[in-house]
């Protein structure tokens, strides 16, 4: 299998075999992905699914062995494009910043154009992700700069470390949502609602584990996803409550929903981090210190 064969075949057992799930997920039609299963099988002399009725219902003895393979070369695979990419963009001299997207697309939208628009000098390569991938990248010298939601678990011997901005996390819910009639939430009020924030790679997932474990709601989690406006939808015409940073709430419809603060709530403050060293590169030295000094007063 090529690489391509190979992430259609991973993404049909993910998609539980569920071709026209599977085709909307890779963006293919599902006669061309049932064509692609077929083919193989047949050129190879291979079955790789069990069938029944003409359905795929699971992977037979030699289907297991080939995807157990499969997700290892498409993580290596994944691996060396980043080297290939971060490599590049290294030698070309660009400073490699990395940012959740939701820091992104709430503080940076602006700031990063008009930064490169000032200074015609600077090329910045902007990488989008979870806090726990984009601290790996970092300290895999992938990244020159790494904005990380607290605590970032880097040694403070190792990275330099500036907090830039303080906020919480906060309750979203339907307006008829009977918590929408309290001003303030305790986390108990949560007992018995079904709960929604970002998914197990994030950050933001870890540190709302932790509180509602804490007030033993943990179990509670029904919904997960990469996407804030998918999430805050979710609580529309619905009882589920949606816990985010409190920055998405631009994002909001307030026709439909409302936020409420929690009394206790969770903080969601984020770091900007380096790489100590003797000397910085002029240009990386520069942009650092002004993303600095430019967020320095949301710390006051």
């Amino acid at each position: 299998m090529n690489i391509l064969q190979l992430y259609y075949f991973v993404n049909i057992v993910e998609c539980n075999f569920n071709l026209s799930l599977a085709a909307k997920k890779i963006h293919i039609s599902q006669p061309a992905l049932s064509q692609f299963i077929s083919t193989f099988e047949r050129d190879h002399e291979i079955e790789l699914f069990n069938r029944k009725n003409s359905r795929l219902q699971g992977l037979t003895t030699a289907g297991k062995e080939v995807y157990d393979y499969a997700i290892k070369i498409l993580a290596l695979s994944d691996e060396l494009d980043h080297i290939i990419h971060y490599e590049s963009l290294r030698q070309k001299g660009t400073i490699r910043i990395g940012l959740p997207s939701l820091i992104l697309e709430t503080y940076f939208a602006a700031y990063f154009p008009k930064l490169s628009v000032e200074n015609k000098e600077i090329q910045i390569s902007i990488s989008e992700d979870g806090s726990h991938a984009l601290r790996q990248k970092l300290i895999k010298d992938d990244l020159d700069i790494a904005i990380l939601i607290e605590p970032t678990l880097l040694d403070e011997k190792v990275y330099e470390q500036h907090t830039i901005c303080f906020d919480e996390m906060v309750a979203f819910l339907s307006q008829n949502n009977p918590l929408a009639k309290k001003n303030r939430l305790n986390w108990r009020d949560l007992d018995k609602y079904p709960l929604a924030t970002f998914k197990s790679s994030f950050m933001t997932h870890q540190l709302v584990s932790e509180k509602l474990e804490e007030n033993h709601l943990d179990s509670q989690i029904l919904f997960t996803s990469s996407s804030w406006s998918y999430l805050m939808d979710a609580t529309q015409g619905t009882d589920i409550v949606t816990i985010l940073p409190r920055p998405v709430e631009k994002h909001l419809n307030r026709d439909l929903s409302t936020i409420r603060k929690f009394k206790d709530p969770i903080p969601f403050n984020f770091t900007i981090c380096r790489a100590r060293h003797e000397k910085h590169e002029p240009l990386k030295d520069y942009v650092f210190n002004q993303i600095v000094s430019n967020f320095a007063p949301a710390n006051t």
